[in-house]
């Protein structure tokens, strides 16, 4: 077997794909629904996000020209059977949420894991706590956290924000990339003005994370 080799794809380009596709599922979903109108289980929004992410990947992947390497996208596809094939293949049952990974042209090994996500869309911190406590056993270039709840409000001295980070960074090794991701509903009774998504970068080890502005290209 060949050895593992480190992978070529920074979080930055993870993190930047990532925002995309969430921006893309505020602006086809936003206007007439949220996810908390759904159960949990084979989540609609988490499933169109997956889906995005196989696209934005693809569109990336096209514009390279050299890269060989085949790349998955894995989740629990709603209706599997409905994905387009393209140059992301498709693929099933991953141990979290969404995952990207990377294989050799030969499929013989993974060679990389760029993003774990986890989407608790609903269930406050005791569902959110679960779900870092999943990430932080990822090992991947980037993790990623979707919920839909306001960052600022308080667990004991911490922010929601920062108790994610922080419960991810209790386990995970220094120097894992984290973004996590908030959603505002944009309505009367919202913590954001218009329906979207804030971000949060973080770096485990670090001390502070750092909410992303609207005009930072990660």
């Amino acid at each position: 077997m060949r050895p593992p080799r480190a992978s070529l794809i920074s979080a930055e380009t993870a993190s930047s794909l990532t925002e995309r596709a969430l921006d893309e599922l505020t602006r086809i979903r936003a206007a007439y629904e949220h996810p908390a109108l759904y159960p949990m289980d084979d989540h609609p929004w988490t499933d169109h996000f997956a889906r995005l992410i196989r696209d934005e990947v693809s569109v990336w992947i096209e514009s390279q020209s050299d890269i060989t390497d085949i790349h998955v996208v894995a989740a629990h596809w709603r209706a599997a059977s409905l994905l387009s094939p393209g140059p992301v293949r498709a693929g099933e049952h991953p141990l979290y949420d969404v995952a990207w990974r990377v294989y050799p042209e030969d499929g013989e090994q993974l060679l990389s894991q760029l993003l774990v996500a986890e989407c608790v869309w609903k269930g406050g911190w005791p569902a959110l706590a679960r779900g870092c406590d999943r990430l932080a056993q990822a090992r991947s270039v980037m993790k990623l956290i979707v919920t839909m709840d306001d960052p600022m409000s308080k667990i004991g001295e911490m922010s929601l924000a920062e108790a994610c980070a922080f419960r991810i960074n209790a386990f995970a090794p220094a120097g894992d990339h984290v973004t996590l991701a908030f959603f505002g509903s944009g309505s009367e009774d919202s913590w954001r003005d218009e329906a979207g998504f804030t971000l949060f970068d973080y770096v485990t080890g670090e001390f502070r994370l750092r909410e992303r502005d609207a005009t930072d290209t990660p």
